[in-house]
């Protein structure tokens, strides 16, 4: 094993391992000690976080940000990952802001220059965009942390109708349109459901973590793919829309509502699907704004909601 592969195994090595000596080193690759001490004040020099414990029980331990081993990418994996990177630079907010654009930086810069040229060139045609957010969603690094090890989270949340304290835990974060959003079980009303993370003014653990759910066969994409809503016999009714070819395009550019969503050879189409109590305010907003282009037939309850908002509506805008 020549010096090069050795350092790169030695670096997979102890990223593997919490602690090591240099015994253990030299007896795992076959060398002396001392080779093994010039090897890790190399590695030291490259940027690995190395630190020392002196005394019988020392040894070395590599500090919890850990340097990964180099890996080789083709020109055309380079550019796909820059650019898949860089589509994350329209977004206000991110769970790693700083972490993603020091990598996308050491990433460019190490790149071969007719490499970087033709990124450069790329870059003048090619852009992933989204909408420019204009909240500030300050939690995002909290919020994600909570997610991965599933705590209960104490929030205090700003809705339409007020802001109020509450526990919940996320099954994850996503973003959509230039916003992020958390899908959550609500333990105050004892249902799932998504809270923007921008409207989350403060973010602490709950001092009870024995209400925690079982989220483990529970992932981020099952939000999309099932109503989560049934789990828990909250209320729940059954959503049936007629839509015109605007209101198929419309309905079709949110997540929740184009998994109900039949197109029909016409383009006018329908949405049938089941939607939770939880939904209901904000799905009367949404169809009062598509007008005549959503007719909404079932359930009654979100028709009256709807009759409400635009005899508010008339109120308001009514000539005196």
């Amino acid at each position: 094993m020549n010096k090069t592969q050795r350092l790169i195994e030695l670096l997979l090595t102890m990223n593997t391992r919490q602690k090591f000596t240099l015994k253990e080193l030299a007896e795992r690759f076959g060398v002396t000690r001392r080779t093994v001490l010039r090897d890790l004040d190399e590695l030291s020099a490259l940027g690995v976080p190395l630190y020392a414990e002196l005394g019988v029980h020392g040894g070395y331990r590599i500090l919890k940000e850990r340097t990964l081993p180099p890996i080789s990418f083709s020109e055309k994996e380079a550019v796909a990952l820059f650019f898949a990177s860089q589509s994350l630079q329209f977004y206000r907010a991110l769970p790693m802001e700083s972490d993603w654009q020091s990598a996308l930086a050491k990433f460019y810069h190490v790149l071969p220059d007719d490499v970087k040229e033709r990124i450069d060139k790329l870059q003048r045609r090619l852009l992933f965009w989204v909408p420019a957010q204009t909240w500030e969603t300050a939690h995002l690094p909290a919020l994600l942390e909570g997610a991965i090890e599933q705590r209960v989270l104490r929030i205090s949340y700003e809705s339409e109708t007020g802001r109020r304290e509450r526990n919940i835990q996320l099954i994850g974060l996503y973003a959509m349109n230039g916003k992020w959003y958390c899908p959550a079980y609500d333990f105050r009303s004892s249902e799932y459901r998504l809270f923007r993370a921008d409207r989350i003014l403060s973010v602490t653990d709950s001092p009870d973590q024995t209400m925690r759910k079982n989220h483990d066969k529970l992932l981020i994409a099952d939000w999309f793919s099932k109503d989560q809503e049934r789990e828990e016999n909250v209320a729940e009714f059954e959503l049936k829309v007629q839509l015109t070819r605007r209101g198929v395009l419309l309905c079709s550019n949110d997540a929740w509502l184009g998994s109900g969503l039949t197109v029909k050879e016409d383009g006018s189409g329908y949405i049938s699907r089941r939607i939770s109590s939880g939904y209901m305010t904000w799905a009367a907003s949404f169809f009062v704004s598509c007008r005549g282009d959503a007719i909404v037939e079932e359930p009654q309850e979100l028709r009256r909601m709807i009759r409400d908002q635009l005899r508010e509506l008339i109120t308001i805008y009514e000539e005196e």
